[in-house]
């Protein structure tokens, strides 16, 4: 399990407090509207942004966690690019890996017709891509995405959502979201954030239709059908 025993992050006109937050193995999703805090909790978690950081104790398996090289692997929300063919780049951070894994990686992320191309010349999504099969090759036990279905088009949402569901089987997997209906159907928790505060973790059933309105601050309403979460504005 990943606890987060506390994490304060103070910036100039925003806090973040976070306090005995417990992740354990599953797809563990992040909600909650722009400027709530979601990236900088992930942040927070990996030790980024060290001089706005007031208080970090963060615990793996009851250990202290203090670098999370060995343990966590971290996909920010923007990543810098530079001149790299893919092909490089997938194992540039995994160390030394089979070429069946590195070929089950490609074949899995469907970017067979991209390892010879320069990750400068990608769009968003052929990137994300990229960067998840990168995370698939470094076999952490927890993995941290910010943002997953951001730069991805409908089908590849739904194939790195099943992705990290499965991942979520034998290692801790954390996401921040903004789809909270794509969210709702595959997380194993929810966590809401708001205003650099959390709400859960919980299971996804427990979340209710007025929960997520008061941490959108809209009318919203949340129905299931055939095992699919809707949710949409109830004022329209």
């Amino acid at each position: 399990m990943l606890k987060i025993e506390q994490l304060q992050i103070i910036y100039e006109n925003f806090g973040l407090d976070v306090e005995n937050a417990g992740f354990s193995k599953g797809l563990n999703i992040v909600l909650g509207p722009n400027g709530g805090g979601k990236s900088s909790f992930m942040q927070g978690v990996v030790g980024y942004g060290q001089p706005d950081i007031e208080q970090r104790r963060i615990y793996w398996n009851s250990q202290p966690l203090e670098g999370v090289e060995a343990v966590i692997s971290y996909l920010p929300q923007e990543n810098p690019r530079f001149k790299i063919i893919v092909a490089d780049y997938l194992t540039m951070t995994a160390g030394n890996v089979s070429h069946a894994a590195c070929s089950a990686a490609v074949e899995n992320f469907d970017i067979a017709q991209l390892t010879g191309r320069s990750i400068e010349d990608l769009s968003g999504g052929e990137f994300k891509r990229v960067q998840c099969a990168q995370v698939s090759l470094e076999n952490k036990p927890v993995i941290m995405i910010d943002e997953i279905e951001q730069g991805l088009d409908l089908k590849y949402q739904h194939e790195m959502m099943k992705w990290l569901r499965d991942e979520g089987n034998c290692r801790t997997v954390i996401t921040s979201m903004h789809d909270a209906a794509l969210a709702l159907t595959y997380a194993d928790t929810i966590t809401l954030m708001k205003e650099g505060r959390i709400t859960g973790p919980m299971p996804p059933w427990a979340v209710t239709s007025e929960m997520i309105s008061a941490c959108y601050g809209l009318p919203l309403k949340i129905e299931s059908k055939a095992g699919i979460a809707l949710v949409y504005h109830s004022g329209l």
